[in-house]
């Protein structure tokens, strides 16, 4: 299969130099390129500079920064390849900032806007930011394959399971995506990585506890 993974955690600029982020590594969408290189899936990674990086030399890589960078290098390489499955990892912010406050005047955020002053109380308003995973059908249909498979992610934490149903719900109601990877931070350890590989009627496909069983039972059902 041709496939596109995403990873690693945006970085959203306040000024030129700050920048709110995440704690995303990138090291799970890291792990899938790798094994399903290794299983010989033609993978190409759009990752954040600063994430884990894969291994395997056949990987084609991709670097972003921010959300925009994100949108705009998917839609790029979506719109110009035809890709089997699309497998949206990355975390990407749900709000980036638009205005800052400071010393009574209020400027545009962003990494065009100059270097802040310190000493002074600032206040920065935030904006929702564009659903990513909205477009990864259409962007994949205009590149050739109307019935490309779209796999997006939804982390909780410490939710119960009204919560991670809501989410999980929410998320398949405006992507429109074919299967959600769930997984809650408060049970992912050092030694394991719990996930469970869902429909959207609810229905659990696949369970595991390591990202290198979730690149096999993806690679499955993918198929």
């Amino acid at each position: 299969m041709k496939i596109l993974i995403t990873g690693g955690g945006c970085r959203e600029y306040i000024d030129s130099v700050r920048v709110v982020t995440n704690s995303s590594t990138g090291r799970t969408s890291a792990v899938l390129a790798d094994e399903l290189a290794r299983k010989r899936n033609e993978v190409t990674l759009i990752t954040a500079e600063n994430a884990i990086k894969p291994q395997d030399s056949s990987i084609k890589m991709i670097f972003f920064q921010t959300g925009e960078d994100l949108a705009k290098a998917i839609k790029a390489e979506l719109t110009s390849s035809c890709y089997d499955a699309v497998i949206h990892a990355a975390a990407v912010s749900d709000f980036v900032p638009d205005t800052i406050t400071i010393g009574g005047q209020t400027v545009k955020a962003g990494k065009n806007a100059p270097k802040l002053h310190s000493g002074s109380e600032m206040t920065v308003t935030f904006k929702a930011s564009p659903k990513i995973a909205d477009n990864l059908h259409e962007w994949a249909k205009l590149g050739g394959n109307a019935n490309a498979k779209v796999v997006c992610f939804k982390l909780t934490n410490n939710a119960d399971e009204s919560e991670k149903t809501r989410a999980v719900t929410k998320l398949f109601g405006h992507s429109g995506a074919d299967f959600v990877v769930y997984n809650d931070l408060s049970e992912i350890t050092k030694e394991e990585h719990p996930f469970k590989i869902l429909k959207s009627d609810g229905e659990c496909l696949a369970s595991g506890k390591s990202n290198a069983e979730m690149a096999t039972l993806l690679e499955a059902i993918l198929k």
